[in-house]
């Protein structure tokens, strides 16, 4: 009983310590899954301290939104729009700044003369 009450202050220096840090580190930012049937799919993420940024595709009407949101005190926190994209026609590229071994047409026709796809 003893040795107990003699490591009793270190013990509870060592819980207050970990429950210190427990609560002061943040939960992992992670994005959610999407859910296709919905009209609205946003991603969120951290950018720079204090700033995250949020990124809304709106699949009806095919744009792509982007917001930075800043938080801090009262008079400094704000969410801003950073930029909108029609994005209907980017999906029917073939590639884009796209540095791949083999560019779309190179794999298709290669892809073709081995018959793993269909002419």
């Amino acid at each position: 009983m003893l040795e107990i009450k003699k490591h009793l202050p270190l013990l509870l220096a060592a819980l207050f310590g970990a429950a210190l840090v427990r609560l002061t580190t943040p939960e992992p930012v992670q994005a959610q899954s999407a859910d296709g049937g919905r009209r609205f799919v946003a991603v969120s993420g951290p950018y720079q301290d204090g700033v995250s940024l949020l990124y809304v595709l709106d699949q009806v009407n095919n744009r792509l939104l982007a917001y930075e949101g800043k938080g801090g005190a009262a008079n400094s926190r704000k969410i801003s729009l950073v930029g909108v994209r029609n994005i209907g026609l980017d999906s029917q590229l073939d590639g884009f700044n796209d540095d791949s071994e083999y560019s779309y047409q190179e794999l298709k026709e290669l892809l073709q003369r081995r018959n793993v796809i269909p002419r």
